[in-house]
C-alpha cells in the first residue's frame, strides 16, 4: 500500500514535468506592421514618404527610426516624412506597440547618394539608375528579400557621447574580397577629420573599432559623422551627437570585456560580450517566454554589446500561413525565414538598440541607465531549457515505472 501511494505522488509529477519538456517552442506574439515608403533612394538630400497599415489594430504607440542619427519620432502618426542629408546606405526601422501589449516592427533600406557598384559596366547604368536600383535587380534575380542584407553597413553602440566617454563601432561587409581594407573615418560637426582606421576584417565580414571621446579633436560639440569605405564604391554612414569637451584627457568608461557561459538544452553556450559603465551578474535564458535575462550593475549610464550566437536564440519573421497549409500540416522551417528585429527591455521598458549580425551571430548594441538592473531580449525562438536527453530519462522512468507495476500488480488508480 505504501508504494503504491508513492506511485500516486509520483507519477503526475514526472508525466507533468515530461510534458513541458517536450512542448515545441512557440513564437512570441507579434502584430504584422505592414510598411510602404518611396521613394528608396536617391541624391542627398533625400525626401523620404514611408507610411504604416494598421487597420484593425489598436495602436498605443508608434516610434519611427531613420539609421542616419537623427533623433526618432515618437509622434505616434502612421505617416511621415524624413529627409536624409548625407549620402550612404541607411537602416531605419519602425515599430508599433498595441494596447494589448503585443508588439511588432519592420526594417527599411534607404540607399542616398551612392556610386554604381564593383562589376556592373557603366553600359547597363542610364541616368535614371543608381546603385540600390541595380542592387534591387540582383536581388529580385537572386530570389532573395530586397534589402535583406547590404552591401556594407555601420552603427554605433549609442546615439550620443560626452568627453571621456568610449565610442564602439561596429560593421558588416556582405562581399569580402581579397586584399581589400575596410576604412572607418570619423569626422567633426565642421568636417575636420577626428579619426580614421583600418579595422580588422573577421572571416564573416563583421569589424569593430573602439575610440575614446578624449583630446584636442574632441572639442566641437554637434552631430559627428561615421564613415566605412570597402573598396572603390562601396560606403555606409551614420552619425551620433557628442556633448563637447575641452580638449584635455580625462579618465573613460571603463569597457569590460568577457565570455558567460550559458547551460540550455542540455549544451553550453560561449557569449561573448563587453560592457561600459557596469558589470554583468548573470545571463538566464526563459524558453517559456523566448527571452534572454540579463542581469547588470550599472555604476553609471553606459551600453552592453553581446554577440548572441543564432543556435542559443533567435528572431525570425513569422511564416503566413494559408487556411489549406494549416490544415494539410504544412511546416516552415523557421531558420528558413528573414530576420526579425529582437525585443529588447530594459528595467521593464522598451529600447532602442543598434545591430550588426552575420550568419552565426547576432550583436546587439543596448544602452542603459545608472539605476538600471535587467536587460531581457526576447526572440522568436530560443533553445529549451531541457534538452533531448533529459526528455529520453523522463520517457525511460515513465515506461520502467508502467512495466514495474504491470509486473508487481501496482495500481496507479485507487481500489474503491
Amino acid at each position: 500500500m505504501k508504494s503504491t501511494c508513492i506511485v500516486y505522488i509520483i507519477l503526475p509529477i514526472i508525466a507533468t514535468f515530461a510534458i513541458i519538456t517536450l512542448i515545441p517552442v512557440q513564437a512570441v506574439n507579434q502584430i504584422t506592421v505592414s510598411l510602404s515608403y518611396s521613394p528608396t533612394s536617391g541624391p542627398a538630400p533625400l525626401p523620404v514618404n514611408l507610411s504604416v497599415n494598421l487597420a484593425g489594430i489598436k495602436y498605443k504607440s508608434i516610434e519611427w527610426s531613420f539609421g542616419d542619427g537623427t533623433p526618432h519620432d515618437k509622434s505616434n502618426h502612421t505617416s511621415i516624412s524624413h529627409t536624409y542629408q548625407t549620402s550612404g546606405n541607411f537602416t531605419g526601422t519602425v515599430e508599433v506597440f498595441a494596447k494589448d501589449l503585443t508588439h511588432g516592427s519592420q526594417t527599411f533600406f534607404v540607399n542616398v547618394g551612392a556610386a554604381a557598384p564593383t562589376g556592373v559596366s557603366s553600359s547597363s547604368i542610364n541616368n535614371q539608375t543608381n546603385a540600390h536600383q541595380i542592387l534591387e535587380k540582383l536581388h529580385s534575380q537572386s530570389g532573395a528579400a530586397i534589402g535583406q542584407t547590404l552591401p556594407i553597413t555601420v552603427v554605433t553602440d549609442q546615439l550620443s557621447y560626452k568627453q571621456g566617454d568610449t565610442v564602439i563601432i561596429q560593421g558588416t561587409i556582405r562581399d569580402i574580397q581579397n586584399q581589400t581594407a575596410v576604412a572607418v573615418i570619423v569626422r567633426d560637426s565642421i568636417k575636420n577629420l577626428v579619426s580614421i582606421a583600418q579595422p580588422k576584417l573577421s572571416s564573416t565580414g563583421t569589424f569593430s573599432i573602439t575610440l575614446k571621446a578624449n583630446g584636442p579633436l574632441w572639442k566641437q560639440a554637434g552631430n559627428y559623422t561615421v564613415i566605412a569605405q570597402y573598396g572603390k564604391y562601396q560606403n555606409a554612414t551614420t552619425t551620433f551627437r557628442y556633448s563637447g569637451g575641452n580638449g584635455q584627457i580625462i579618465a573613460n568608461t571603463p569597457v569590460i570585456s568577457d565570455i558567460f557561459q550559458i547551460n540550455s538544452g542540455g549544451q553550453t553556450y560561449s557569449v561573448p560580450y563587453s560592457i561600459k559603465g557596469g558589470t554583468v551578474k548573470s545571463m538566464d535564458v526563459y524558453a517559456d517566454k523566448l527571452t534572454l535575462e540579463v542581469t547588470i550593475a550599472a555604476t553609471s549610464d553606459g551600453s552592453i554589446n553581446i554577440d548572441l550566437p543564432r543556435t542559443l536564440m533567435d528572431s525570425k519573421v513569422q511564416a503566413n500561413l494559408t487556411a489549406d497549409q494549416k490544415m494539410t500540416g504544412v511546416q516552415i522551417n523557421p531558420n528558413t525565414q528573414p530576420d526579425d528585429k529582437f525585443i529588447v527591455m530594459v528595467s521593464g521598458n522598451p529600447v532602442q538598440f543598434t545591430e550588426t549580425k552575420d550568419s552565426n551571430t547576432r550583436n546587439l548594441s543596448i544602452p542603459f541607465h545608472a539605476s538600471d538592473t535587467k536587460i531581457d531580449i526576447i526572440g522568436t525562438q530560443i533553445v529549451p531549457e531541457f534538452g533531448p536527453i533529459a526528455a529520453l530519462v523522463l520517457a525511460i522512468a515513465i515506461i520502467s515505472i508502467i512495466a514495474v507495476s504491470a509486473k508487481t500488480g501496482l495500481r496507479f488508480t485507487p481500489k474503491y
